[in-house]
């Protein structure tokens, strides 16, 4: 086996249509977030973001795309705004390992890899094992609705009328191009999570975002849907979208009217709409939110964990997690 490190820009053509063949042999790697564009877009904005080339028998059998951290530790590229990580691959045998000791990495770390990736299985952290929420539309928006329960689609209707009364008439515009809406989201999203402020203040990820907000390629493009009562915005959503998917990124309301569910209204508008333009799947991201399990119809089962080159070093981070997590367990129940 032979890894070659690479900058995402420095793939060409030919590597690229064969990410883009490897990405079709998976329902869970056709996603925005496991696309070139993706890490290109990145790559242009960040020094640090890489490819592993991964070769066998003088053919490229795997892509890894990372971020090259302290301590030459690899994160997934575009950390933490990339919803799904892990190998682009056909399904060929791969030692991780070996992949990560080949690239020049002590480790490399993830939060989300699709449970079925057999390369990472051995490598996934214990309790991390969780099903990522995805809203199924492939019998249409109809029948998602009417899947839901009698309480969901009441309350959904109420809200929506309450919004109408109280500001103006709901409208969604679908495909938002003005980029003072993702300064809107930001200036939302950045006031109410310690996180995400932290996040947007690296004026790196902000160039991101709002390069993917605009982007049309075939495997990754912005989707940035707007919710308006009358002319107030109330709801931002700025998605990822590939044929027949749409991945959730990120979404802000005007908290001011957190009473009517902007978020949620915001959502279910962009799903309807979706369905309308043949998408099948509204994927979510893997945080277990509590709103998600109301919203979803479906899920598949990902996990976070880290790939160690030197066995003494993943037996001793994995004591030193094994303790951090007893240990707040013990405060949690004091």
């Amino acid at each position: 086996m032979r890894v070659t490190v690479v900058r995402p820009g420095d793939l060409g053509p030919s590597e690229a249509s064969l990410w883009a063949r490897f990405q079709k042999s998976s329902p869970e790697l056709r996603n925005p977030f496991f696309s070139l564009t993706f890490a290109q877009a990145v790559g242009r904005h960040r020094p640090n973001s890489r490819v592993a080339v991964v070769e066998a028998d003088g053919a490229i059998k795997a892509f890894l795309p990372f971020d090259l951290g302290p301590q030459r530790i690899g994160l997934p590229i575009g950390d933490p705004m990339i919803n799904l990580q892990g190998f682009v691959s056909a399904g060929a045998t791969i030692d991780a390992r070996q992949v990560i000791r080949k690239a020049g990495l002590r480790g490399w770390r993830y939060t989300a890899a699709p449970a079925d990736q057999p390369a990472l299985a051995a490598h996934h952290y214990a309790g991390t094992l969780v099903q990522a929420p995805f809203i199924d539309l492939s019998g249409g928006y109809e029948s998602y609705y009417t899947s839901r329960s009698k309480n969901f689609t009441v309350d959904f209707g109420r809200q929506w009328r309450s919004l109408e009364r109280c500001v103006g008439p709901v409208s969604l515009e679908w495909g938002a191009t003005a980029l003072d809406h993702i300064h809107q989201l930001i200036e939302w999203k950045s006031a109410k999570q310690y996180g995400a402020r932290q996040s947007f203040s690296d004026p790196a990820t902000r160039d991101i975002v709002e390069e993917l907000a605009v982007t049309s390629n075939e495997d990754c493009g912005g989707l940035v849907t707007v919710l308006r009562a009358g002319e107030r915005v109330v709801a931002i959503y700025a998605n990822l979208i590939c044929p027949g998917v749409l991945s959730g990124w990120f979404t802000a309301y005007d908290d001011e009217i957190a009473k009517f569910s902007p978020g949620k209204l915001a959502m279910l508008a962009t799903a309807e709409e979706a369905a309308r333009r043949d998408i099948t799947r509204f994927e979510l991201g893997a945080s277990q939110d509590s709103y998600k399990s109301r919203v979803t119809n479906a899920s598949y089962a990902v996990a976070g964990g880290a790939v160690w080159v030197i066995p003494g070093e993943r037996a001793a981070r994995g004591l030193y997690r094994r303790l951090h997590l007893e240990r707040k367990v013990r405060r949690g129940r004091a």
